[in-house]
Formats: structure tokens, sequence, C-alpha cells
């Protein structure tokens, strides 16, 4: 349940967030933000709701987040929303078995290597992990509109700084998309076409050409990675506004301890507004914390498998490329989506670890305060309680509970990252005599079923 402290609206889109919006003054007064300080404008915790909206907007269309008023609707429309979640589940798993049927189709023509292999299992994990989040995503989205709304409300934009830096996550989060249908999309279609022309591919047993079933894959593929981007964009959006928040309250501490205390600066007050930050952060952990923990699995399978195939690219018997054709045209793509999946990871894990880090940063002056000769007995026992709640309860995303997402989290990612990259570039340097020469490997390509397996499987 949401804390008393900013009490749930009514499961709503932008439009009740924006009637709530001229409760501001009574959300400075809750959080600690006195008459001393410039109002926060409205505008500001408008622009924070219709940025949520319109991500949720694009979560409803695959069926992950009900509507509003979801139980009020008619039962048709319920249907209707349910379909929709049934068709896209629907697509992946056809695309997995078209991917299957390919892989089976050229492992019984030619030899492939584990690195093929490898790459296989890749691409229909990373669909299937998809599949599951969305699942997983839409039983636990029922109070994400609730949660949204309780942090818009929170979160108090009277420093110009704080939201010029604030400003910046949400436009990170509109270039992924935008990048991803107005650039990488577009380019990979218009590849496809041109080097698929002439060439005839089986889907699931039935002729049709390469192009069309290369452009329908691509396209199942670009909107599973739409919505991993969406999902990305309300948590990069969300751990920015309470870091940010707790950023704050860590400066008011500094100014609190050194005595310039004011009504709208006491230790007593600001402790609390740490403890509703942290519930909140709680909160939306436990909607996140399934979904993350697959997608941060499944990014890690993605990025291994593709560091392994821009160091053995050369020396993959083609036939089962899965990504690219050996051409300099494809190359480029393949290694525009390398970059973009391992910026996806580093984005996930690290505005999660500012998140922690935000949090935890008052740590060293709460412990100043509470060896100071002036601090009273009732706000020292208060200190305690807020530092035992630090240590027994991480404010961080958790991935149910498994892994705290910090900065030992991201060294711990890199030496993986880094031990798996010495590893493959150690494999391939010892098999690199066993492999086939690349002249014999083109010959294997020449027959046209060969080329237009492998350019369907982009």
């Amino acid at each position: 349940m949401i804390i008393p402290a900013t009490p749930p609206m009514s499961r709503g889109t932008s439009t009740n967030l924006h009637r709530k919006a001229d409760e501001s003054s009574a959300v400075l007064k809750m959080t600690g933000q006195g008459e001393n300080r410039v109002d926060c404008p409205q505008t500001r915790q408008k622009h924070l709701s219709r940025s949520y909206a319109w991500f949720m907007w694009f979560l409803r269309g695959f069926g992950a987040v009900p509507q509003k008023d979801h139980r009020r609707r008619s039962f048709g429309f319920r249907c209707f929303y349910i379909a929709r979640l049934f068709v896209v589940l629907t697509l992946i798993l056809l695309f997995n078995a078209q991917l299957t049927f390919l892989f089976v189709q050229a492992t019984a023509k030619l030899q492939t290597t584990t690195v093929v292999k490898l790459h296989f299992f890749s691409r229909s994990q990373f669909l299937m992990n998809i599949a599951l989040g969305i699942v997983i995503f839409s039983r636990r989205s029922r109070k994400l509109p609730a949660v949204l709304s309780a942090i818009v409300k929170a979160c108090v934009w009277a420093y110009d700084e704080d939201w010029r830096i604030f400003r910046w996550f949400i436009r990170y989060c509109w270039f992924q998309l935008l990048f991803l249908f107005g650039a990488l999309f577009p380019v990979g279609v218009a590849l496809k076409f041109l080097t698929g022309r002439h060439l005839r591919e089986n889907l699931l047993g039935t002729s049709l050409p390469a192009e069309v079933t290369s452009v329908a894959m691509i396209t199942i593929q670009t909107l599973g990675i739409a919505f991993r981007i969406a999902h990305l964009s309300l948590v990069v959006i969300t751990c920015g506004a309470l870091g940010l928040q707790f950023r704050r309250l860590n400066a008011d501490l500094k100014v609190s301890r050194s005595g310039k205390t004011t009504a709208d600066r006491t230790m007593s007050g600001l402790l609390v507004r740490h403890y509703q930050l942290s519930e909140l952060v709680g909160q939306f952990d436990a909607i996140f914390s399934p979904s993350l923990l697959l997608f941060t699995a499944a990014d890690l399978v993605v990025v291994t498998c593709l560091i392994s195939s821009l160091i053995s690219s050369g020396q993959m018997e083609a036939a089962m490329g899965l990504y690219i054709t050996q051409t300099s045209t494809d190359i480029i793509v393949y290694t525009t989506y390398t970059f973009g999946a391992i910026l996806v990871l580093i984005s996930r894990v690290v505005v999660a670890a500012y998140l922690n880090h935000q949090a935890i940063a008052c740590v060293p002056e709460l412990y100043k305060a509470l060896q100071g000769p002036d601090t009273d007995k009732e706000l020292k026992g208060s200190i305690k309680v807020t530092l035992q709640r630090l240590r027994d309860l991480p404010v961080a995303l958790s991935c149910w509970g498994l892994i705290i997402m910090n900065k030992n989290f991201i060294l711990t990612i890199t030496g993986l990252l880094a031990s798996y990259l010495v590893v493959v570039i150690e494999i391939s340097s010892k098999n690199g005599a066993c492999i086939s020469p690349v002249g014999e490997l083109r010959s294997m390509m020449s027959a046209t079923t060969a080329n237009a397996t492998i350019l369907t499987l982009e």
C-alpha cells in the first residue's frame, strides 16, 4: 500500500496527475520544504507526469499495463485488452518457431561452430525473456499508476539546477526510442530489401521471398526491443527523479548540521522525508523487481554473445551467422546493435547505482550529527533508527532481493565481461587453425538457400 504521507490517486493517467498539481504547496509542507524557498512551478510536476504517461501509454499497447478504471470497463473492452497481450505473445512464439526451424534447416546442411549455436540460444532466450517479462509485468503493474503519482507528488523541483539535470534523464529516454525507430530499424529493413532480392526462404515450410520473412522478423524483434526501452525509461526517470531528491536532501542535511537550521530544514523533518522517499523506492522496486531480474540476465547473455561474434566473425561457418552476412553494410548495423545492447545494460545498472549512492550519501552526516554535543536524545534515537534501517533495508533496486544494484554491482558486471572477453580471445587464438578458411566459407555461402537463411535470421 502507498505510504500515508503521499496518498495514492485513482488508477488514472496524466489527467488525474494534472488535477493534483495544485496540491504542490501541501507537498512542500509535507516534504519539509517551507516558505523560505521559491514554490515549485506546477509545470514541472506536469512535465514529469506527462513523461510517465507517454511511456505508460506505450506499455499499454503491449497489454502490459491495465487501462485506467480497468475493472469498471465493459467485458468487451477487457477482452480487447487481454487480446493485445495474447497477440504480442503469439508473435514472439512465431518468431522463435521460425528461428528454430531455420537453425535446424541450416545445421542439417552445414556443420556449425559452438559460437553459432550460442548465438541461436541468445536470440531465442532474448525474445522468450521479453515474453515472460511482459506477462509478469502485466500482473504486477496494477499499482504502478498509483506509485508513479505518489512519486510525482513527492518530487519537489524548487531548484533550477536539479530540474536541468533531470531533463537530461528524460531526453536520454526519448533518444533511445527515436534512434531505434528513426535510424536503426529503417536502415535494417532497407539493407534486407537490397540484399534479399531474388532469394526465397521457407516460413515454417512455406516458400516466400526472403525479404518478406526477414522484415517480419526484424519488425518483431524491434518491437520487443522497444518494449524493453520503454520499461527501461520508467526505471531511468524514476531513479533520476528520486536520486535528485535524495541529493537535495543530503545538501539540506549539511546545512542543518552546520547550525543554520530553519523551519524547513530541521534534522527531524529531513529524516522523515528520507523515510518517505525510501518507501517510494521500495514500492517501485516491488513492481519492477522480477522484470528487472529477467531483463538484466538477458542483457548479459546478449552482450557476451555479441562480444563472441565480433571477435570470431571472420572464423564463423557463416551459414548460421544469425546477425550478419559477412558484408560491410550488415556489419555496420550489427556493430551498432552491439553498442546499443551494451548501452542498455550500462544505463540500467548506472541509474540504479546512482539512486542507491544518493540514498546512502547521508550516512556520514548522520554519524557526525550523532556524535555532536548539541544533539538531543530524541533526535539521536531517530538518527540511530535511520542508520539501522539503511543497514538492514538497502534503498536500491534489488531484482527480487537477489542482488543490490549499487557501485559494487557495476564492478561485478565489469569484471564478468572483462573475464569473458579474455577467455573468448584466448579460445579464438587457439582454435584459429582448426576453423575452415574464409574463402572456403564464402564458397559454402554461395548457395541460394544458405544465403536466404542468413538474411532471414537477421
